[in-house]
Order: structure tokens, then C-alpha cells, then sequence
């Protein structure tokens, strides 16, 4: 993967000491900034690997499960920090919305490359472009 971040979907670290994984944009009205906004978010907790207690495990549940609504705004004075999550992490969430049916084209290739999953190319390169044998 490369060191480019060609996404928004971001860990946020909550006032509530939440930390939830999500779309994560802003909210702008009349050109105003309002609030974030949490699409697909997803809850995020820790626990320690039994078969290595220097690894952890990482667990996904809805943020909000009261509610069917995938949208949720949220105060910008909620909100402690929002960062890219690593990679493991990433594919796990994609696959966890994937499994689940949700649209996936607020990710680049609807989420193919962070899934490793291989796009088929019409591009020819290499000796049979350059017709040389």
C-alpha cells in the first residue's frame, strides 16, 4: 500500500474516548463549517490476543446500533483527533460494508485496492505494445 491517501475514511477519536471508524467528512452549510459527518461508522475496542499478549485484537460493532441510519453528523467540539487507520484495519472495515451491501463508491475503485482485489486492464505494455518479439 502505498503512502498516499486516496480516501476519507478516518479512525476518530471521540471527547467520549470512542474511537469509531467511518467516512469522515465535514458538514458545510453557506459555506460554513457545522459539523463532521460519520458515514458507516463502526465502534472500534481492543482486547489482548490470547495466543500473543503483545498483539491485540480489534473488534468492529455499530456506532450507533439504535438507530438504521448510517449518517450521523456530529459537533465539531466532539471530536479529539481523525486519522488515517492502518492497513489491516482499512481492509477489514471495507470488507465488514462490503459484506453488509453497502455502496462502496465513496472509495476509490469502489473499494477494490484496499481489498486487493484485481481490476482487469485493457492496457498492453512490455515487448507486445512495442511489437518486438
Amino acid at each position: 500500500m502505498s503512502d498516499t491517501i486516496n480516501h476519507s475514511v478516518r479512525i476518530v477519536h471521540l471527547v467520549t474516548g470512542e474511537h469509531v471508524i467511518c467516512n469522515f467528512t465535514q458538514v458545510r452549510e453557506e459555506d460554513k463549517f457545522v459539523a463532521y459527518q460519520l458515514l458507516y461508522p463502526l465502534a472500534l475496542s481492543l482486547s489482548n490476543a490470547p495466543e500473543a499478549p503483545e498483539e491485540f485484537n480489534v473488534s468492529y460493532r455499530r456506532w450507533n446500533p439504535y438507530t438504521p441510519y448510517e449518517d450521523h453528523r456530529i459537533s465539531p467540539t466532539s471530536v479529539i483527533s481523525a486519522m488515517p487507520p492502518a492497513g489491516e484495519i482499512l481492509q477489514n472495515y471495507v470488507a465488514k460494508l462490503k459484506e453488509a451491501g453497502v455502496d462502496l463508491s465513496f472509495l476509490p475503485n469502489n473499494g477494490a485496492e484496499i481489498l486487493g482485489e484485481t481490476t482487469q486492464s485493457a492496457t498492453t505494455e512490455g515487448p507486445v505494445a512495442a511489437g518486438v518479439s
